[in-house]
């Protein structure tokens, strides 16, 4: 996470022009790894403290908010406008439509109000490492967390790449016309985007993203009937986010490709892991 931040705030400090904030997203960087840094120290000093542990690792989750919004305020520096237009004429020219107008053209409260659940869902996955973590599962939360992270991360960046507005704000009248309605669960996510969804966070899809990364991070270290509902929640969510107007088909496409290809790197990593220690052991053994 600390190369993300230096990444991020070279970005910021060469935009700068573009950004009237760029103090303020400096120092939330600098602030962000302070915290990083001094919760390692605490651990070396103290390593037999379980709320220091618990903390420590906890520590990437805290600061996540601030790092997302702050992605957000940096989303125009490459480009300088929103390139909507450019993801919707050819996904027009691909489906021959939008994705998000036929997703809700079979709809209804009912089902609207169920796929948004699976995307309210999402929120648990900030809690599952912690909850691996706290119940002795240490190896496993922290493979987890840095998968999730690195994913997330990866996606933040993107944002840089193509930064797009959304659905709704890019075509404020199809939205009107053709965005669902639900319930209770609905009516409570549309109040959660509008306050802390900015426009500019689409590309990847974080949510896909991270929805992905915990299946494919968790399904072999749980029971069966755990996998079962992950998996029925995660590609739930993944059809609520077209269905509800919050990404483009682009966007869960490329949030998918982003979570299939951390967790293969991650795999592909810990496979050889094995051989070298083997290997190093050999040599060890060689040299005496």
């Amino acid at each position: 996470m600390l190369g993300y931040f230096g990444i991020m705030a070279v970005i910021v400090a060469v935009a700068r022009n573009r950004l009237p904030e760029w103090p303020m997203l400096l120092a939330g960087y600098a602030l962000a790894a302070l915290l990083l840094l001094a919760l390692a120290a605490a651990m070396r000093r103290r390593p037999g403290s379980r709320p220091v542990a618990v903390l420590r690792f906890a520590a990437p989750l805290l600061v996540l908010p601030f790092v997302y919004s702050a992605a957000a305020e940096t989303v125009l520096v490459l480009h300088g406008r929103f390139v909507d237009d450019v993801v919707l004429a050819w996904e027009r020219a691909l489906f021959g439509g939008s994705p998000n107008v036929a997703a809700v053209s079979a709809g209804s409260p009912p089902l609207t109000e169920l796929l948004t659940l699976c995307y309210f869902s999402y929120y648990g996955c900030f809690l599952l490492p912690i909850v691996l973590y706290v119940r002795g599962r240490e190896p496993l939360a922290e493979r987890y967390l840095f998968a999730a992270m690195t994913t997330l991360l990866i996606c933040y960046l993107g944002f840089i790449a193509v930064p797009l507005a959304g659905p709704v704000p890019a075509t404020p009248e199809l939205a009107a016309a053709y965005k669902p309605s639900g319930y209770l669960i609905t009516s409570l996510q549309n109040q959660i985007m509008a306050a802390f969804d900015p426009p500019g966070a689409c590309f990847p899809s974080p949510h896909v993203a991270g929805a992905w990364i915990t299946l494919l991070s968790l399904r072999r270290h749980i029971s069966t009937r755990a996998r079962l509902a992950l998996g029925a929640l995660t590609a739930g969510l993944t059809a609520a986010v077209v269905y509800d107007w919050y990404h483009y088909l682009s966007d869960v496409a490329a949030g998918l490709a982003v979570a299939l290809a951390v967790h293969f790197a991650i795999e592909r990593y810990a496979a050889r892991k094995p051989a070298r220690q083997a290997r190093s052991r050999v040599l060890q053994s060689s040299h005496r």
